[in-house]
Formats: structure tokens, C-alpha cells, sequence
């Protein structure tokens, strides 16, 4: 297939997923009724997943459907939910990511499953799990409901659009589940679920180490522009490049850096896409580098940029932040709301039409920002570790348990978390327990 041919495709599938999106509402009723039919031959897990999926576009009325039959099948008819939730947890597909996992489950332990707390005899302990893929996993080779016994559970997912199996599996556990959520449209979606679930108002790009991205200290800005953003279609490299040539037209020797790493496109099929617009020779691009390596770079760019019209709770544009970088952030994004964390001080929305005026506002307005004063008040590990060490102390006090002492701070990287301050030493108990509650025979 040409390389236009495949851009066409994409384009078309990325319109009917995501553009003019308040005028599918016919669309969702036909899934209405499709799934309906589903329901009377029996086809639950296929009636949820048009659900889940058609709720994650956004459409209009996609809301209503994805909440209605959700609580159809984990709050009214919870039989069939575990059905859906079984089904869906014993054919996980393994996958590069996570096969070494499906041979040792307890690898996950101490960067995926991270305790935060250690319990005691008359306080429960935490624990988080990081990306969404890895949820269905620690229900499939861990017993749950036990670990729950001694943990609160903490969920942080990967991405938007809380409909779907990875989430709705845990509000079929006998226990507290609190749930990290950066979208308000999937908050509502979990209160109007009115399970165990208990959202909390943070998400993955609260917990960036901010000792490791920090402003440059001397030494010009030489990047114009930077993009961290894996080599992905959902990324919008083809979209981006075509925003860049007015800008480029003006400003010949503009130069934009990308960093990324292959999913569904490579590194050459990048370069591909710069060169049909002409805007190759602007480009320097960069794979599988390091943390360090990413920092150095976002403490040399003037903007950092996010093009993407949907993924989760973005890291790279907060690294940036904390570099003193300011940001623009494609309009529209996820659901189109206007994150708090985008304003004056921090950066801008734009889209293919203005992105050249408003990368020349930044230009003219960037002594007058401070992204990283911004995000060390308001949006930092310290602030998010808080927040959910409150949530999780009203629910315990609520329920007449102790709190003696608050969650660990942790942070996240490409491959996991750790701890910004403690020791993992210090939990070595926790993860034996957790471990010693792996099902048995139960492995790949």
C-alpha cells in the first residue's frame, strides 16, 4: 500500500472516530440497537464492547449508551458482568510487553504493582498499578480479594475512556477500588456507575520526578520546536508536519526535534511522512533515548508539542513544564476539555489552522511564562501523592479504620514507577505477601 493511500485511510478512520463528533448521535442509536440484538442472542461481551468502544469516541449520546450498559452489566446484572470480565481477563493475548509476565507475575511487582504503604495489624496498607494493560493481569494471577483484605487499591490508567473491561473488572471485587481519573467525562461515567470504584482527581502526568527535569541553567534554546510522542499513528505526525509549513515558509530554518520510539509506524516511516512535506531537512529525530537524554532536549526547546486527538494523561508536555518549555496542546483533545494546566503561564491550544499564530504568541510572550513555578504549586508527585493518600484516608476514617500515616511518593517512567524518596527495601515484606497471594496453576 502507498504511503498516500495509507495516509488516506487514516484520515478517514480518524474522521469518523473523532471529527464533528456532536453530530453522530444517529450513529449511537443504531449501536443501540445492535447492541440490543446482541443482548437477546446472548452476545454480552460483544453487546460491551461496541459499548466501550463508541462511549471512548465521544459521539453525542455515546455518554448515555456506555453508562447505561455498564451499570446493565456490573451494577444490575452482575453475573453477566463477571462473564464479560472472565471471558475478557482468561483470553488476554500476550504481548511483547507483557509475556514475561504471563511466565513470572511477580515480576510485576515492585515498578507495576508498587506498594505505597505498608500495612500493619490494624491499618491497611496501598498499592498502585500502573497502565491499563496490566489491570485484567493482576486479577488474572493475583487473588484480589484477599490482597484487598490487607491493600487499598489504586488504579492508574493509561488512557482515556473508562469503559471498557480493564476498569469494570475491579468493581466486581468485594472491596474499595480508587481510581485515578483526568477526564471529567470519565469521572461522571464512575459517580453515575455508583459502584466501589471512587474516582480521584489525578492521573500518570502528576507524578513526573522533577529532579530530573529542570530548567536549563545556561546556554541557548536551539530547538524550536520538540515532540515526544511515540511512532504512532494516534500521535499525528502526518497532521503536525502539515501544521509546521506555514510556519516553516516564514522561518526557513526552523528546527523541530522529534523523540520517539516504533508502535505502529517506525522511525523511517517518520521520515517518510517529513519528506512528502517537504520539511525533512528541519527535522532531527531521535529513538530509544533515555530520560536524561529527553530532559536535555526539552531544556533546549523553545515549545514542546502535543498533537494528539486522543490517547491518556500526557507525561512528555509536563516534563517539558518542569523544564521551563512551554507547551501546545492540539484543541479538542481527549474530549475537548480545557485542562486547568494550560494557561498563560504554561502554554496554548491550537490547531492545523493557527498553530503558526500561536507558536509566534509564545515567541513574543515567553519571558511573561513560567511553566515550571506553574506545575511545582499546582501539579508535581508531592501534590498528586496527597491527594490520593486524602481520598484514601476519608474512605478508611469514613469506615472507622486508623490512618496513622500517608502514602510513599512515587514517579513514574517509560517502563514503570519508582520511589522518589524511599526505599523499596522498606516494603520487601508487602511484596512477599503480595506474592505469596499468586493463584496457583495459573500461569501461561
Amino acid at each position: 500500500m502507498s504511503l498516500k493511500t495509507n495516509l488516506l485511510i487514516n484520515r478517514v478512520v480518524e474522521f469518523i472516530k473523532y471529527d464533528f463528533n456532536h453530530l453522530k448521535y444517529p450513529l449511537v442509536l443504531c449501536c443501540h440497537v445492535v447492541i440490543y440484538i446482541l443482548q437477546k442472542f446472548n452476545k454480552h461481551s460483544l453487546a460491551f464492547k461496541i459499548a466501550s468502544n463508541v462511549y471512548r469516541t465521544g459521539w453525542s449520546g455515546s455518554d448515555e449508551l456506555g453508562t447505561n450498559v455498564a451499570h446493565y452489566y456490573f451494577k444490575a446484572n452482575k453475573s453477566l458482568g463477571r462473564q464479560i470480565s472472565d471471558e475478557f481477563i482468561n483470553n488476554l493475548p500476550v504481548l511483547s510487553n507483557t509475556a514475561k509476565f504471563f511466565e513470572r507475575p511477580q515480576e510485576m511487582l515492585n515498578g507495576i504493582i508498587t506498594v505505597l504503604k505498608n500495612p500493619s495489624d490494624i491499618e491497611k496498607g496501598a498499592l498502585i498499578i500502573n497502565y491499563s494493560y496490566y489491570f485484567p493481569l493482576f486479577i488474572r494471577f493475583f487473588d484480589v480479594e484477599k490482597i484487598a483484605e490487607s491493600f487499598n487499591i489504586i488504579l492508574e490508567p493509561s488512557w482515556a475512556g473508562f469503559c471498557e473491561e480493564n476498569i469494570l473488572s475491579y468493581s466486581l471485587i468485594n472491596a474499595p477500588i480508587f481510581l485515578q481519573v483526568y477526564e471529567k467525562r470519565d469521572k461522571r461515567f464512575i459517580e453515575r456507575l455508583d459502584s466501589n470504584i471512587i474516582p480521584v482527581e489525578v492521573g500518570p502526568s502528576w507524578f513526573i520526578n522533577h529532579n530530573n527535569f529542570v530548567p536549563p541553567t545556561s546556554g541557548k534554546r536551539d530547538i524550536d520546536i520538540l515532540m515526544v510522542a511515540a511512532w504512532a499513528k494516534f500521535k499525528r505526525h502526518n497532521a503536525f508536519f502539515k501544521a509546521l509549513i506555514p510556519l516553516i515558509s516564514d522561518k526557513p530554518d526552523l528546527k523541530i526535534v522529534l523523540v520517539g520510539y516504533p508502535v505502529d509506524m517506525s522511525k523511517e516511516q517518520i521520515l517518510q511522512l517529513a519528506n512528502l512535506h517537504g520539511i525533512a531537512d528541519n527535522i532531527e529525530i531521535y529513538e530509544w533515548i533515555t530520560p536524561q537524554e529527553v530532559s536535555e532536549l526539552q531544556k533546549r526547546a523553545k515549545v514542546n508539542v502535543l498533537w494528539s486527538k486522543f490517547e491518556g494523561n500526557n507525561r512528555a508536555i509536563i516534563e517539558g513544564m518542569f523544564c521551563d518549555t512551554p507547551v501546545i496542546m492540539r484543541k479538542g483533545h481527549n474530549y475537548g476539555e480545557h485542562y486547568s494546566f494550560i494557561n498563560g503561564q504554561t502554554g496554548y491550544f491550537a490547531d492545523e489552522q493557527n498553530f503558526k499564530d500561536i507558536y509566534q504568541k509564545i515567541s513574543l510572550n515567553i519571558d511573561k511564562m513560567s511553566p515550571r513555578n506553574y506545575v511545582m504549586d499546582n501539579r508535581n508527585c508531592i501534590i498528586g501523592t496527597a491527594i490520593m493518600s486524602d481520598a484514601i484516608k476519608k474512605y478508611e476514617v469514613n469506615n472507622q479504620r486508623p490512618w496513622t500515616s500517608d502514602l510513599a511518593v512515587k514517579v513514574n517512567d517509560l517502563h514503570g514507577m519508582a520511589y522518589l524518596v524511599s526505599q523499596s527495601e522498606h516494603y520487601q515484606a508487602s511484596y512477599s505477601l503480595i506474592a505469596s497471594l499468586l493463584k496457583k496453576n495459573n500461569t501461561k
